[in-house]
């Protein structure tokens, strides 16, 4: 009896055992087809795209039997590197929308990053901001009283322009009519004269 108990405990001790191994299984080929997938998907190129021809550094070299070793010695050496232009050190990531090197295309070191996501960027920034609402509201309330402000002064001006000409119009009539009429005596009293001149050349010829 004790050695079927035995055998029966082993039994049930040794099939939880084959069924963690059949999961754990199960779970690394998953993992690994899951990594498959991503391996396929980001480094294969999709169906149907037309590849441009490459320019390999080796083929600046004629291929002949005695250029092997420069020609493989070319395919073999870095491309791409860390530089320093101008003393700054350069990130080795370009960026696929403005093509510089230095931050990639979801950074906001990209000068075309704020183009692309205007819309999204403005709704973070409303909702991030909890000043944006006052903010707008305020700078709508200076343009108005800006507005305002402009508006009286051309009122002012306007209504100082026109009492300045009403009040020279008034100024200067009377100073107008005293030199209209000096000037009418002036040009009555030289009438008379010039007849008379006329007169007397007219009684000397007679004589």
């Amino acid at each position: 009896m004790s050695s079927t108990k035995s055998d029966r405990r082993g039994s049930q001790e040794t099939k939880p055992r084959s069924t963690l191994s059949d999961k754990e299984r199960n779970l690394d080929t998953e993992k690994i087809q899951a990594l498959k997938h991503i391996d396929t998907f980001y480094s294969q190129p999709p169906p149907g795209l037309i590849q441009e021809e490459r320019e390999n550094p080796e083929d600046c070299i004629p291929d002949l039997p005695e250029n092997r070793n420069a020609r493989e010695f070319l395919s073999k050496a870095p491309t791409k590197g860390l530089w320093m232009p101008l003393g700054k050190e350069v990130k080795v990531m370009k960026c696929w929308r403005c093509k510089a090197y230095g931050h990639r295309t979801g950074d906001r070191e990209c000068p075309m990053f704020f183009s692309g996501n205007s819309a999204s960027e403005e709704f973070r920034f409303v909702h991030e901001d909890p000043m944006h609402d006052y903010v707008k509201e305020s700078k709508a309330t200076e343009k108005q009283e800006r507005i305002r402000q402009l508006q009286a002064l051309l009122e002012e001006s306007s209504d100082s322009d026109s009492s300045s000409s009403s009040s020279s119009s008034s100024s200067s009539t009377p100073e107008e009519e005293s030199r209209k009429r000096r000037h009418k005596h002036s040009h009555s009293k030289q009438e008379p004269k010039k007849k008379h001149r006329r007169k007397s050349r007219k009684k000397h010829k007679k004589k």
